[in-house]
């Protein structure tokens, strides 16, 4: 290491944690900030749009969703979802976060599986049954242990299909 390195290092090298920002930011700078990226929200999701499925047990076989919300302007995250039969459901803690703010503007969803895009409507589940439902089946399929299953307190969502979208 020369002298004028030294310096400008103080001593000493980049910590590694720095490093591997520098390196998150750089490819995220590459690629593009259209869609979301590990816990790094994005914006508009790019697929074909396609009639939401009959019975979403499928998703047992995905381990997320991207999940667009505010379609006037797009955010868009990767989630955590559960299928049960014929619904599809998100959640988040107790006292939610950024999305769960921009569903009370507006209702309307997009949900990536896959290429597909299935465009529904989100609806706050209230019902004890099938917030019980909903909560074991996402310890199930995430391996939450029961003291740590924050769905069962979380704010749970049923992703619904639009009236316009037949079945």
């Amino acid at each position: 290491m020369t002298a004028g390195t030294r310096k400008a290092f103080r001593g000493r090298p980049p910590a590694p944690s720095a490093l591997r920002r520098s390196a998150a930011v750089a490819l995220l700078a590459t690629a593009g900030c259209s869609e979301p990226f590990g816990f790094i929200p994005g914006g508009e999701l790019e697929g074909e749009v396609e009639p939401a499925p009959a019975d979403w047990t499928h998703l047992e076989e995905r381990h997320s969703v991207q999940l667009e919300i505010r379609p006037g302007s797009p955010y868009s995250i990767n989630m955590w979802a559960v299928g049960i039969g014929t619904d599809v459901y998100v959640a988040t803690r107790e006292d939610g976060t950024r999305w769960t703010e921009y569903l009370e503007d507006t209702p309307h969803v997009r949900v990536r599986v896959d290429a597909a895009i299935h465009e529904l409507v989100a609806v706050r589940v209230h019902d004890h049954h099938e917030r019980h439902a909903v909560s074991t089946a996402f310890a199930a399929k995430y391996d939450l242990h029961p003291s740590d299953n924050w769905v069962a307190d979380g704010q749970v969502f049923r992703l619904d299909r639009r009236a316009t979208d037949p079945m």
